[in-house]
């Protein structure tokens, strides 16, 4: 007990700098606001496909072990009741997206308000600094996309968190049929591998690392460069091939705001080694 604690002292000293500003009093983490956390071990592990997989998703490639030091993830992802706790004691502006349509304005909050019965459902139209800004009020970081992809499958390269054959009922994706968020946690048996839950599914989340090539790529692509945040994962919004892959990855503007993206937070060391 005493060493986690340590831990998490180190961790939340760590996301400070990891995020590059310091905290103001306003952002200060919530005690009441805890959340659980899983341990992500240290190790390596397989990061995206080979070449001449059958998929074909190129922004995958190519397959590379990557080296992670030891680091916590959150179990779930970002619920609106625990954002609402974020946004009442810092007084940022509620989630909203002007581009929503009458029918998914449901996700548009309104007097700082989410809908009725909404409480355990992800988060969405939060942009990437909405993330950051909460994971740091919250004395943590947003995970970079190599520990995001470590937590979702694990060591050995699996296509999805549960093994290398999708299937519908683990995960909510429009294949599941419900056409909207569920509450987190919904599909207990689409967890990854440390026990980690929707990280396919329900929606994208966003990381702190920028849309670039995978080293050893020679693709050309016109929005590599630190201009985009990957969002990694899949969402309610799409079926299973291929965005409902657990290793894709898109890039978004910082700004970016829609009813399909989320996100979850990290604690630890925060150091990638390639």
């Amino acid at each position: 007990m005493v060493l986690k604690k340590n831990f998490l002292l180190a961790a939340t000293l760590s996301a400070v700098l990891w995020s590059g500003a310091p905290l103001s009093a306003a952002q200060k983490p919530d005690a009441d606001n805890k959340k659980e956390e899983l341990l992500i071990p240290a190790g390596k592990f397989i990061m995206g496909i080979k070449d001449d997989d059958p998929l074909g998703l190129v922004w995958a490639t190519p397959q590379r072990k990557v080296y992670l030091p030891a680091f916590y993830i959150d179990k779930h992802e970002v619920t609106n009741r625990e954002y609402k706790r974020f946004i009442d004691s810092t007084g940022r502006n509620a989630p909203f997206d002007e581009h929503s349509d009458t029918i998914y304005n449901i996700y548009n909050w309104k007097g700082g308000k989410y809908k009725e019965n909404l409480d355990d459902h992800p988060v969405v139209n939060v942009d990437w600094h909405d993330a950051d800004a909460y994971c740091r009020w919250a004395g943590k970081r947003l995970p970079a996309e190599e520990e995001w992809e470590k937590a979702a499958r694990g060591d050995d390269g699996r296509y999805w968190p549960w093994g290398n054959e999708f299937d519908k009922t683990r995960a909510n994706t429009m294949d599941f049929g419900v056409e909207m968020t569920m509450p987190v946690g919904s599909f207990s048996e689409g967890a990854s591998p440390y026990g980690v839950m929707d990280m396919t599914g329900s929606v994208f989340e966003w990381t702190s690392s920028w849309y670039k090539a995978y080293p050893g790529s020679k693709r050309k692509h016109p929005e590599y460069g630190e201009v985009y945040k990957v969002t990694r994962g899949s969402a309610w919004t799409t079926d299973a091939d291929p965005y409902g892959f657990t290793m894709s990855r898109t890039a978004q503007p910082l700004d970016y705001k829609h009813r399909s993206t989320g996100f979850r937070c990290a604690n630890g060391p925060g150091k990638v080694k390639k």
